[in-house]
């Protein structure tokens, strides 16, 4: 288990319950994916200046370690 911020742990949530999703370049971002919890897709998108990310296996265990009644499903695009 690792420790993560609050900001990190709704970007992980978001995205186990959504699916992939853009974001910009922040240090939350950064800190999941350094801990291979999230994992870029590979695209961007120039008008937002952001890149896709989804969720890893490590990233659903570890919410589900964290939050055991919270619900995660990985949805492949």
């Amino acid at each position: 288990m690792h420790k993560i911020a609050p900001g990190s742990i709704s970007r992980l949530q978001a995205l186990s319950a959504l699916g992939p999703r853009f974001y910009r370049a922040s240090v939350y971002v950064r800190r999941l994916e350094t801990l291979g919890l999230v994992a870029a897709t590979g695209r961007s998108d120039p008008s937002f200046v952001g890149v896709e990310y989804e969720i890893a296996d490590a990233g659903c265990a570890e919410l589900e370690e964290q939050y055991v009644s919270f619900p995660t499903r990985r949805i492949k695009s």
